[in-house]
């Protein structure tokens, strides 16, 4: 039972889950990405802040009260080295009235907070952004304010790594977590795949029901229904089967009945005037009975009925054999020659279809070429595929009609014989349902005609 097994225009499942999943995944790091980030920047300002207020505690130590007034005797803060930058800390001691006790002038004060000393803001000096930590140490000579000053480029290194470090991580995260559903959505299939694989290694034509408990319970109705299906088919195909066997029975009996009836009319002495006629109403009824025999071959041929034939191991010589004797006394009788070149090959099919299928090849052969001609079966093996053959040396069929005398009841342009066009299209529909292809072709030296099935390749 084939199935389709390229992707197609549909894509898979795993990889429509994942393009689904995968804006939502992005959009949801990114926003983790900023979450992390902010997070993590407010850890560094208040590490770096911290810094900046324990300069400005330490710098308090130098402020001495000397003669009821406030001196200054520190040294700036050491300067520390980060990636390219030299961070110096830059710091102002001012008096209780705000006179510049030590340090660089024109630093600002960071505003007084009622719940922290020492306090902190953001300011712009020159064009340059600093962070500011302002110390206020009470005195008995009065408040003296402590300023320690950094350049906020100094927070740009850390800024840029924990931002770097950020994406890295969340992007690994978003690959691992692709990665994980692919997996589960992999081995979550495996049933899937499995049900394929039973699909496939069953024939189009057994319709054998699915195994249902193989499934997941969510598939499990759809091989339900697909059983279902199947057996629907089924039913349809052998109903067709029985009604096509009926008819043929229905259809033949009479009517060779009547042949044989006007064949003993023909041979009284009493009907010698009566002849002509008696002839002609022999040659109608023979071109019925043919007729009804290429319908019932047809109707056998077609792919409904046949759904459920079973196909069986079929010598080809032998089944050559057998049509060329069948088919003995007629050509004979028109004066041919009709003989058999058969070699060994044998191909799965259906053994009734296939002698229809070179039954009529023949019978087209025999049919078309005039008395002394000769009519040719052969079988075998050429590239690999099995063949039959049937080869004359008739009128032959042009070049341009060789796709139209496929179709039903289609007859070349003057044509002779009592064919009724159906010869050709029921070698189309068996060769068809065998997976073979039928060829049309001129014969040897250009004359009659060649039209060989050859099936699939033979491993």
């Amino acid at each position: 039972m084939a199935v389709a097994s390229g992707s197609g225009s549909v894509p898979s499942i795993r990889r429509r889950l994942l393009l689904f999943l995968l804006p939502p995944l992005a959009a949801l790091m990114l926003v983790g990405v900023l979450v992390n980030y902010g997070a993590a920047m407010l850890f560094v300002q208040s590490a770096y802040d911290q810094r900046l207020g324990d300069a400005a505690v330490s710098l308090g130590a130098s402020v001495l009260v000397v003669d009821g007034r406030l001196q200054a005797a520190a040294a700036a803060p050491t300067g520390a080295r980060h990636a390219d930058h030299l961070v110096t800390l830059r710091y102002a001691i001012l008096g209780p009235d705000g006179a510049v006790l030590a340090g660089t002038p024109g630093l600002p004060t960071a505003p007084v907070s009622l719940t922290a000393n020492p306090s902190f803001a953001d300011a712009v000096v020159g064009g340059e952004r600093l962070r500011v930590a302002s110390y206020r140490l009470r005195t008995t000579a009065g408040t003296a304010v402590i300023d320690v000053a950094e350049s906020a480029a100094a927070r740009a290194v850390p800024a840029r790594f924990i931002l770097a470090g950020t994406w890295l991580t969340d992007f690994i995260q978003l690959d691992v977590t692709l990665f994980i559903v692919w997996l589960g959505v992999h081995y979550g299939l495996k049933p899937l795949r499995a049900l394929r694989a039973q699909i496939e290694a069953g024939s189009a034509r057994e319709l054998k029901p699915l195994d249902v408990t193989a499934v997941p319970a969510e598939v499990a109705p759809l091989v339900a229904a697909l059983n279902m299906l199947f057996d629907i088919l089924a039913e349809a195909a052998r109903s067709q089967r029985r009604f096509v066997a009926d008819t043929a029975h229905q259809l033949r009996t009479p009517i060779a009945g009547l042949l044989g009836n006007l064949e003993l009319l023909m041979q009284e002495p009493s009907a010698a005037g009566l002849q002509p006629r008696l002839q002609g109403l022999h040659e109608g009824m023979s071109r019925l009975a043919h007729s009804a025999n290429q319908l019932l071959a047809l109707a056998r041929a077609d792919p409904s009925a046949s759904l459920t034939v079973q196909f069986e191991e079929v010598d080809l010589r032998l089944l050559a054999g057998r049509v060329v004797e069948r088919n003995f006394d007629r050509a004979a009788k028109a004066g041919l020659d009709l003989g058999a070149d058969a070699a060994a090959a044998a191909v799965r099919g259906a053994p009734r279809l296939l002698e229809d299928l070179l039954g009529n090849l023949v019978d087209n052969a025999l049919s078309y070429t005039s008395r002394g001609g000769s009519v040719t079966v052969r079988s075998g093996f050429s590239g690999g595929r099995a063949f039959l053959e049937v080869e004359d040396d008739g009128p032959g069929i042009p070049e341009g009609e060789r796709l139209k005398v496929r179709e039903r009841f289609y007859r070349l342009p003057g044509s002779g014989g009592h064919g009724c066009g159906l010869g050709l299209a029921i070698v189309e529909e068996i060769a068809r349902a065998h997976g073979a292809q039928l060829y049309i072709e001129s014969g040897a030296a250009g004359r009659g005609t060649r039209a060989r099935v050859s099936f699939a390749l033979t491993a």
